[in-house]
């Protein structure tokens, strides 16, 4: 994974993506539960650094993912 910056300044470690990234590299097919619990957590790091380089427009479009992401671990949580 790319080297990244939490808001709060600390790296992004590994253990932050819920162990989504070590089921991509160990080719374990992930639930959508856990691909979108990624893909929350991934777009808000990535927002975080285009509103960092005043990619504002960009930003936003990833915060847009973001929610969407939460929408929908949300509404599978209901499944369940």
């Amino acid at each position: 994974m790319t080297k990244a910056l939490r808001p709060s300044g600390k790296d992004l470690s590994a253990n932050d993506v819920s162990g989504a990234e070590d089921s991509v590299h160990t080719g374990r097919k992930m639930s959508p539960g856990e691909t979108a619990q990624y893909v929350a957590e991934f777009s808000a790091e990535l927002s975080y650094l285009a509103r960092e380089a005043n990619l504002d427009l960009l930003a936003y479009l990833l915060d847009m993912a973001r929610l969407e992401a939460i929408r929908a671990v949300q509404s599978g949580d209901k499944d369940d």
